[in-house]
């Protein structure tokens, strides 16, 4: 089973796809975070001299399907998780299911100012994360047998799962 995990920065990409491993014991099973994927900075465009990761020319797709490609003919779950998860037309064609995990505006602020991963982020620039995933939030809407997450269904998460993932 090929599951694509996408959301803006922060909406529990990472935490659903562990929740769903877990739900497998005992099979061939991984995450492929794509975060793992990204360019070297100097291949990555800038705004306001900052690296701009929200961009899809952050991440190295060519590695990344391959990665993902190999793994799904030798593992029989593979989820890749990440904020471009549903840029790759190829990547989409791949996948079994497609889960989007979309917040609000106000969780997202408020879990980013907290995120301490990369160090300090300007406030002007969590402004900008927001802005760009709106700009890809309406395309992957749009897309044919995508299941979208919201604040409400996370919080029947595991019902959701257990008829999604039913004899799979």
């Amino acid at each position: 089973m090929k599951i694509g995990i996408g959301g803006v920065s922060r909406a529990g990409k990472t935490t659903l796809a562990k929740k769903i491993i877990n739900r497998f014991p005992g099979k061939k099973r991984v995450i492929l975070h794509q975060d793992d994927y990204i360019n070297a900075g100097y291949d990555i465009p800038q705004i306001k001299e900052r690296i701009d990761w929200e961009v899809p020319e952050s991440i190295d797709f060519l590695r990344l399907k391959y990665d993902f490609k190999w793994l799904s003919e030798h593992v029989e779950i593979v989820i890749l998780e990440g904020i471009f998860a549903f840029y790759d037309d190829e990547l989409n064609r791949l996948y079994d299911v497609k889960l989007f995990v979309d917040i609000g505006y106000k969780d997202f602020i408020n879990r980013k100012l907290l995120d301490k991963r990369w160090g300090y982020e300007p406030l002007w620039y969590i402004y900008h994360i927001w802005d760009s995933y709106q700009e890809h939030r309406e395309q992957i809407l749009k897309m044919k047998d995508i299941i979208v997450l919201d604040e409400k269904k996370m919080e029947n998460i595991d019902t959701i799962l257990d008829e999604l993932l039913s004899g799979k």
